[in-house]
Formats: C-alpha cells, structure tokens, sequence
C-alpha cells in the first residue's frame, strides 16, 4: 500500500479524509453507480458472504482451476484469486512476484528468484503448480485471469485481487468479456481502486489493507469510491465495523479459518469472510444459503 493512505499528515492523505468526511456527513450510504450492478447488489446483499481465499486452497494449489472448481463445489458465494502481468501484458493468476515458491520454475529454469513479469505468458502457462501441494496436482498449469473467468463465472463471482498492472489494462479486459457488472475487483493499492473507480461507476470495488484500523484510515479508505473495505481479520473488531457500515460500506476481512474468530467477527456484524476453508465457514450461517 502507498505510505501517503497511512500518514494523516500527508497532504494527499488529507485530501481523501476530507472527502470521506464530505461524503459521510452529506450522505453516508451513497452509492457511485445509481443503479447498481448485479456485482454491487450481491455485496449488498444482508446476509454474509463467504469468499474462498485463491479459490479452496485448503484442498487444492491455491489459485489453480482445480482450486477455483472446489470452491465452486463448496457453494462460495465469491471466489477470491490475485494477478500480475506477464513480460507481454497478460494478467496471469498466481500470488507470488517470485515464482519459486507455487511453480517448478527454479527446477524448470536452473534459477531461483525468477519474476513473473520476466516472461511472457506462453512461457509461464510451461510451469507446473500443483506439485508443490500434492502430487495428484502435476502437470497443473498457471492459468490467464481470462481462463479463470471462464471457469468462475457461470457458477459463482470471481473477487479479483490485483497484485500489479494498470487500471485500465484490467477494465478493458472486463469490458471486453461482459463483466464489469459481473466481479469484485480489490486491491492493497487504493490508488489504483480510485482509478478504477473514475474508468466504471459500476464496478464493484473493494480496499485491502493489513494495518491496525483507525478512523482515518477507514474514512480514507471509504473515500477511493469502493464499494466495500477489506481488512486483516487481526487488526479489525466491532468498533471499525460499525464505522464502516456508517460510511455506507460494507465490512469484509481475510484471511479466516478460525471457526471462533469467524463467529466473533460475524456477531460483530461482518459481512464478509475470505477464507481457506470455504465449506467449514458456511457451516456457520444461521441457515442453508441458496
């Protein structure tokens, strides 16, 4: 995340909590698109939601296809995967900037500390990234943002995490496929949340962050034009909750696979649990959920 969104003395960072305050005073439920997305409607909806965490990563390589159908299976209202760009522009699914740790590149390649935006596209979907978690998963391939799409999508909500790229590259890429109304998009930068913000009214969008929760950063937060705040489950309790829900956003947190704090954070009014364990959280609603 920029340093400038955590120093309320920063002259940028006043400018986003004065428009945070603007918005909360005049009207804390505004919404950026009137009519809203179906997207939009499904965060809105009352009841929690539960994310799959880089898709069932519990059961399978995280941000795999195999990962993404078994979330699907488990009925996750969202599935969560990240993406950077490859050497060539393509945003390829996978969480880490180095490749060692879920690929067999420093194998493959005779190197370690390999960057995805190294290589282009073709070169990367070479790699293998199941065997690292079992080896009923060889031969898993990295998949494009463009793939997994096509796999979530007919059956449930993708929650696109952008690790890099810009803006723009990613709001054509949903434009082009129909979408825009269709997924959440979050990020740890909230600059790149503002801009996707000022490209699509009707793009359902989220703020991550892992710092303790203060007022000023929940209203700074607010202010980028997002839908919904995200925020490490650790650093989160009822109180920044409420001021969430105050500025008309909706609460989420990561990453939860904790049964008790699960049922802490719900009680307390969450709306949302990223979780590894997608089937053990719905397991806590009050009620089988359609």
């Amino acid at each position: 995340m920029n340093s400038f969104l955590l120093d309320p003395c920063h002259p940028r960072s006043f400018l986003l909590l004065c428009l945070a305050a603007i918005l909360a005073v005049t009207n804390p439920s505004t919404s950026f698109s009137a009519d809203p997305s179906p997207a939009q409607k499904l965060i809105g909806t009352p009841r929690p939601l539960i994310i799959a965490h880089r898709g069932n990563s519990s059961v399978a390589p995280e941000n795999s296809l195999p990962a993404f159908q078994s979330a699907i299976d488990a009925k996750a209202d969202l599935v969560e995967l990240d993406y950077f760009h490859s050497s060539d522009g393509i945003p390829v699914v996978i969480h880490d900037e180095i490749l060692d740790r879920t690929t067999n590149a420093e194998q493959l390649l005779g190197k370690p500390k390999l960057l995805i935006g190294d290589f282009p596209a073709a070169e990367l979907q070479k790699l293998d990234i199941g065997t690292w978690f079992d080896d009923k998963f060889i031969g898993t391939k990295l998949p494009t943002l463009i793939e997994s799409l096509d796999l979530i999508q007919p059956r449930s909500v993708t929650l696109i995490e952008r690790k890099a790229g810009d803006a723009q590259t990613l709001v054509r890429l949903l434009e082009q496929k129909k979408l825009i109304d269709a997924v959440v998009v979050q990020a740890f930068d909230w600059e790149f949340i503002a801009a996707c913000r000022k490209l699509s009214p009707r793009l359902a969008l989220g703020t991550l962050s892992g710092k303790p929760a203060s007022e000023e950063q929940i209203r700074a937060a607010a202010a980028t034009g997002a839908d919904l705040i995200v925020w490490d489950h650790k650093k989160i309790d009822r109180e920044q909750i409420a001021l969430i829900h105050q500025l008309g956003k909706k609460a989420w947190a990561y990453t939860i696979d904790d049964p008790a704090r699960a049922a802490f954070l719900l009680a307390a009014g969450l709306d949302g649990v990223i979780t590894n364990k997608p089937a053990e959280m719905r397991r806590l609603l009050p009620s089988p959920q359609p």
